[in-house]
């Protein structure tokens, strides 16, 4: 049936206003269905749906004056019953507004309006989605004959765009030499952090020593926010660090580290996302703009796209590849071809797939969304029917990693499996990494975004199910190809972060990271870490204890005290904690108070007054607080509260160390202590235990920045 067809005997909706929208400003739309001629029965049922990624406000019908009012009328003799629910819908249309039509019936040309954001009462009005979507779609269905047959009529759409600058990004790689060639990149980001496409600022670039760099750059339209900077150059050993400022915006900003070596090793880090997904699935934005936001945007090495396996037509299939291979360009951008394994848990949960060259075959774990039938032979109905499809090939990857679902470690193959994802946008899984190291399997470790929201590499939460900012992976790779990165992924010589770009190096007898090999004694470790912040600690671990901490005393300031909590509620899809709350004191005063850690611009500080703070909060592994500046006697109690814990703490205690308070979940805590000063920006030790038992010892480092930041390396496995 053609759309004019279903238009004219199903109906037809549209938007006013439908101009371009600011990604997360209020205001008020309007959708309007027209009844087609069948109209509607009494017992019909109309959806207006968007995508479940969406952070869109949800809509309220209760309350006037608060926050995301909506009504619906018609200009029928029926009667509506509206409600918002979640999951209502075919995924990814599951964000949904369902209006009953009783009592009375609609007639053609009726109408059924929905006001999103109506302001009469006093609501403010309604949020729209915190990240930029080409085509935001309000999809319209019809249940016209009240059979619970849904029928999807022509519907809205509208383009969301970036908003005002809020601040400065300055990406670029970690390592050159002394006269080669590099870049720097500079990016402006809206508050939620969007690339600012309309940005015309003038940047002042301190180069920090290095040349090649303008001392001036206005940006213009060509940019479209963001510039990488080639040709950049240092000329003598040491570490950089470009510095950029808006003046007239108010915005400045440091770069992570450039390090300049004095001879190239054989190996050099690359940074990018492997995992992310776009609206050919459960995402945003086509695939083609999915990698051209990693390469131009996020300014990334390298990137991987991994749809779940349930929605990848063969269309959609052939697209991903035709992308992938299309905006490969060896030596500047790695793009690989792959998709996810969607497995449910109980048949081995989510493993990202990844080929090596241009093609690969396509194992779905079911057919549950693909109308086309024909090659359900092919289905891998349990995640060891992945392993035997794959088994032999020498082109495949297969990365187990905590999504919606998580990967059932239960079942592993070595010979796919070589490393695991510890941390995404999903939340900071260390238990998952820990069960894997429990469980004997060697393994290193990565992070990406599982970007849903069209931003791999430079992936912000928002303010829906997402908790935390996008991760990325270190590979210490002999050169940007494909076949130089697998090479490194297959060696476990990688590291993930949270998201910044740390510089790591941790060696055992000189092996890298990931090494496995043979020692007749304990080995030494040597780590190097190269902050984006002030460095807090360094945590060395054999297996899945915790052996040596850097550094071995901890300085602490004695006026600023940190309040920080963290954890998830369960493993699985809905294991986010919420911590809207406050603290406040009995005496003295609050000098001041600032957020740590808080992820996106939906947390953070509420207010503050000289005895007390508030916040909004979700954690997901993860850890988000406050530091407070005071001026109050040791006697002074903090008095913390929010729905997960309520805890009196006085300075005194807190004096003689840090009070941690348990909650239960998966390491759902508050810990209250005096805030550490850090061990500087660029910190390097050795350690070495004094003896070991026989059999296979795996040891990691965690990297804790003063910032939250983290970076976990991959272990490296030595047998004694």
């Amino acid at each position: 049936m053609t759309a004019t067809e279903v238009r004219a005997l199903y109906g037809w909706a549209k938007i006013d206003p439908d101009g371009p929208v600011v990604a997360g400003s209020t205001g008020t739309w309007r959708i309007t269905y027209h009844a087609g001629r069948y109209g509607v029965d009494d017992g019909g049922v109309l959806k207006i749906a968007w995508r479940d990624v969406s952070d869109w406000e949800a809509p309220q019908f209760t309350d006037p004056g608060a926050p995301g009012y909506a009504t619906v009328c018609t200009s029928g003799p029926a009667s509506l019953r509206p409600t918002f629910e979640k999951q209502r819908f075919v995924r990814p249309w599951r964000r949904c507004v369902t209006i009953d039509v009783f009592d009375d019936s609609l007639l053609e040309g009726d109408r059924v309006t929905l006001t999103l954001g109506e302001t009469s009462g006093g609501s403010p009005g309604s949020r729209v989605q915190t990240f930029c979507k080409e085509a935001f779609e309000f999809r319209v269905a019809v249940d016209w004959c009240g059979t619970w047959v849904y029928t999807v009529v022509p519907s809205p759409k509208l383009e969301i765009v970036s908003g005002p600058p809020h601040k400065l990004v300055v990406p670029g790689p970690s390592e050159t030499a002394p006269g080669e060639e590099t870049w720097v990149g500079i990016k402006a980001e809206d508050v939620w952090g969007n690339p600012c496409t309309g940005y015309d600022g003038e940047v002042r670039i301190n180069a920090g020593g290095l040349s090649g760099l303008p001392e001036v750059y206005r940006f213009g339209p060509q940019d479209r926010g963001v510039n990488r900077f080639e040709g950049v150059v240092a000329s003598a050993p040491g570490v950089y660090r470009v510095r950029a400022e808006d003046r007239e915006n108010g915005m400045e900003a440091e770069g992570n580290p450039l390090v300049c070596v004095e001879t190239r090793g054989e190996f050099h880090p690359f940074w990018g996302d492997l995992h992310g997904q776009s609206e050919e699935t459960v995402g945003t934005n086509p695939v083609s703009s999915y990698f051209r936001f990693a390469r131009e945007s996020a300014l990334v090495d390298f990137a991987g796209h991994q749809g779940n396996d349930f929605q990848i037509t063969e269309a959609v299939w052939t697209e991903i590849k035709k992308q992938a291979n299309a905006q490969y360009e060896p030596g500047r951008f790695v793009a690989f071809v792959g998709y996810e394994w969607s497995g449910n848990t109980p048949v081995g949960g989510d493993h990202n797939v990844y080929y090596l060259g241009e093609d690969g075959p396509l194992y779905r774990s079911s057919h549950v969304l693909i109308p086309d039938q024909s090659d359900i032979d092919t289905d891998c109905l349990h995640v060891t029917d992945l392993y035997q499809a794959l088994k032999g090939r020498r082109d495949v990857l297969l990365v187990p990693h905590v999504g919606g679902r998580y990967a059932n470690l239960t079942w592993h193959d070595p010979e796919l499996e070589w490393v695991v994802e510890v941390y995404s946008e999903w939340g900071e899984f260390e238990w998952f990494l820990r069960e894997a190291l429990e469980k004997g399997y060697r393994v290193g470790f990565t992070a990406g975004s599982d970007d849903h929201k069209g931003r791999p590499g430079a992936a912000y939460p928002g303010s829906g199910s997402f908790g935390v900012y996008g991760g990325l992976t270190c590979i210490y790779a002999k050169e940007l190809t494909r076949e130089g990165l697998w090479e490194a992924l297959k060696a476990r010589r990688c590291y993930g972060t949270t998201g910044q770009r740390i510089l790591l190096e941790v060696t055992a007898d000189g092996h890298a990271m990931g090494a496995d090999y043979q020692a007749t004694a304990s080995p030494e470790i040597s780590v190097n870490v190269t902050g984006t912040a002030p460095v807090e600690r360094v945590d060395v671990f054999r297996g899945l204890e915790q052996v040596y901490s850097f550094p071995e005393t901890v300085e602490r300031s004695d006026h600023s005290i940190r309040v920080a909590w963290s954890g998830q509620r369960i493993r699985a899809r809905n294991r986010l904690v919420r911590w809207d709350g406050g603290l406040s004191i009995d005496r003295g005063r609050i000098l001041k108070a600032e957020g740590y850690a808080f992820d996106s611009a939906s947390e953070g500080i509420q207010g503050v007054t000289e005895r007390s703070v508030s916040w909004k909060s979700v954690t997901t592994g993860d850890a988000d607080g406050v530091i407070l500046t005071l001026d109050a006697p040791p006697e002074t109690v903090l008095r913390f509260r929010t729905d997960v814990v309520d805890r009196s703490v006085s300075l005194a205690e807190i004096a003689r160390g840090p009070v941690r308070v348990d909650a239960g979940g998966v390491q759902i805590a508050v810990v209250f202590e005096q805030m550490p000063t850090g061990a500087g920006r660029e910190t390097a030790f050795t350690f070495r235990e004094p003896g070991l038992p026989s059999g296979c010892h795996p040891y990691w480092v965690r990297v804790v920045q003063i910032d939250g930041a983290k970076a976990w390396a991959s272990p490296i496995y030595v047998t004694t």
